[in-house]
């Protein structure tokens, strides 16, 4: 065979490769952003996309925001609806979801709201002081990029990167995951309607999982870290003041961390950020005093504590009783 033969033969195979890829994306969908439904279990689902059309399906209803990230999945939306009187509650808790993920979709909102009767009255804004200022997962990974209305990216530059994303592991996998059946799936292989099923309801379940263990001089030389802190301090304060001018109730708190967390983090380091945090905005300190840090049967893992732990939280945040050893749970710092 001839060069201009080989030749021929390469570039076929190139535009056959690249076909098959667009392909694969569009028809197995692993990150769930182009609706295809042949494979309903979606394993690297983009839940920024997941709660930019949950709020576009309830926008004309929706009054009151939970933004967090998935900690805040286990705060039972019916005691925030109680808590915020709000009359349509919308939770918009994603994975890794930090201050550069809830501000786009905050600005959305509020545009959004200009020209509907029902505006938004309440934001419940959980953060997490053990990565507030680390290197965000926003936009940094193929199920994080934020949908173009939100970033102002080019729509076409994109889609362009979904569909021209090489992943054969993820397709590999969406297609054995959609074969298991009566197999057990991970909740984030979930078909992604029934990610965060419970928005009406207690939330969606949680098992416990088993403490992960970690390199502690790792760890300790990791979260030491805190590259993007000026810039989500700047972010922060742009998300108060847009809802203090659109008259938007906020409130704002920084979720507990178990003892190991603390440790590792260093609890100073912890109490700093959260105390750079209340010079922007008060917020409800729920390691002051760390009272769950050491009581396992509050955890889920090293990271998740567990709804009776979120229905303490909410009952002082929003002044119900809670029992006697709970009272001076949880501090209220930088009260205007």
């Amino acid at each position: 065979m001839n060069s201009k033969g080989y030749s021929i033969i390469f570039i076929a195979g190139a535009v056959l490769l690249f076909a098959l890829t667009l392909g694969a994306n569009v028809v197995l969908d692993p990150e769930a952003v182009f609706g295809t439904t042949a494979f309903p279990r979606k394993l690297n689902a983009n839940e920024r996309v997941f709660k930019l059309k949950k709020y576009q399906v309830a926008a004309a209803e929706t009054d009151a925001i939970l933004f967090s990230s998935s900690r805040g999945n286990l705060l039972r939306p019916r005691l925030l609806i109680q808590g915020m009187q709000a009359s349509h509650f919308l939770s918009a808790s994603m994975s890794y979801g930090m201050i550069s993920d809830h501000l786009p979709l905050l600005k959305f909102i509020l545009r959004d709201k200009t020209g509907r009767p029902v505006k938004l009255k309440h934001v419940f804004l959980l953060l997490d002081a053990d990565f507030f200022g680390r290197q965000p997962w926003t936009d940094h990974n193929i199920n994080s990029f934020l949908p173009p209305v939100l970033s102002g990216e080019s729509v076409g530059r994109y889609w362009w990167r979904y569909l021209t994303a090489f992943q054969y592991r993820l397709w590999r996998d969406v297609v054995r995951a959609n074969g298991a059946s009566g197999t057990a799936i991970a909740a984030g292989s979930l078909p992604l309607d029934t990610q965060d099923a419970g928005d009406d309801g207690d939330g969606p379940a949680f098992a416990r999982q088993p403490d992960v263990e970690v390199s502690e001089d790792y760890r300790l030389a990791w979260n030491r870290l805190r590259p993007d802190l000026g810039r989500q301090l700047r972010q922060l304060r742009e998300f108060v003041a847009l809802c203090r001018a659109n008259n938007v109730e906020l409130t704002v708190v920084a979720s507990p961390q178990r003892r190991i967390a603390l440790h590792l983090n260093n609890p100073d380091e912890i109490s700093r950020v959260t105390g750079l945090i209340s010079e922007i905005t008060p917020i409800w300190d729920f390691n002051s005093p760390p009272l769950l840090a050491d009581q396992t049967e509050y955890w889920l893992d090293n990271s998740h504590f567990d709804k009776n732990a979120g229905d303490l939280m909410l009952a002082r945040i929003f002044a119900q009783p809670v029992p006697a050893a709970f009272a001076a749970w949880g501090k209220l710092r930088g009260e205007p």
